[in-house]
């Protein structure tokens, strides 16, 4: 394999992308590659004002399929990711209001590891950059829901949770 041709497997997605040396998260598994496809997709989320309305589901999707190995950090990161994946997608919570969920949950003291079930098909790839809003809008949603379905298996630990946290659930939405 030629230096062109080296391609380096994110550990987190399983995405495989050109090697590019540079930054990775602090506690994020992310290849370098990928890391920097995400700071592109940020960079676009945030240079246009109607992304901002569904930006929250890109980082809860990312954040959530990058999980670790177990380190105190990462697991509360994936923990709070899931817990807005849920409201977000599960109880039509407005992701514009992350953030403020964030903070709520962040003191929430028992969360323990979980895992996703395996890769999805759908990565920080899914999301254009570029193009309708309406489309990227409609790819962060699919994005996040397939990373939700990842944790199909801890979907009912991540609704505990939110419960310890005192987070109304209500119905569930269709």
């Amino acid at each position: 394999m030629t230096e062109i041709d080296a391609h380096d497997r994110c550990p987190g997605c399983g995405l495989s992308l050109p090697r590019v040396d540079g930054p990775t998260h602090r506690y994020m598994t992310a290849s370098p590659g990928c890391w920097a496809v995400f700071g592109v997709l940020l960079a676009a989320d945030y240079a246009e004002l109607e992304r901002r309305p569904f930006h929250q589901i890109v980082v809860d999707a990312y954040a959530a399929q990058h999980p670790g190995e177990g380190l105190r950090e990462q697991v509360q990161s994936v923990g709070i990711h899931l817990m807005t994946l849920c409201l977000f997608l599960e109880h039509g919570t407005d992701p514009a209001l992350g953030s403020d969920l964030h903070q709520r949950m962040v003191g929430r003291p028992a969360f323990h590891r979980i895992e996703p079930s395996g890769p999805s098909a759908l990565t920080v790839l899914h999301v254009p950059t570029g193009g309708p809003v309406d489309e990227a809008r409609k790819a962060a949603y699919e994005w996040g829901q397939a990373v939700w379905d990842l944790y199909e298996h801890e979907h009912s630990t991540v609704r505990r949770w939110l419960m310890d946290a005192s987070f109304d659930l209500g119905p569930k939405s269709a």
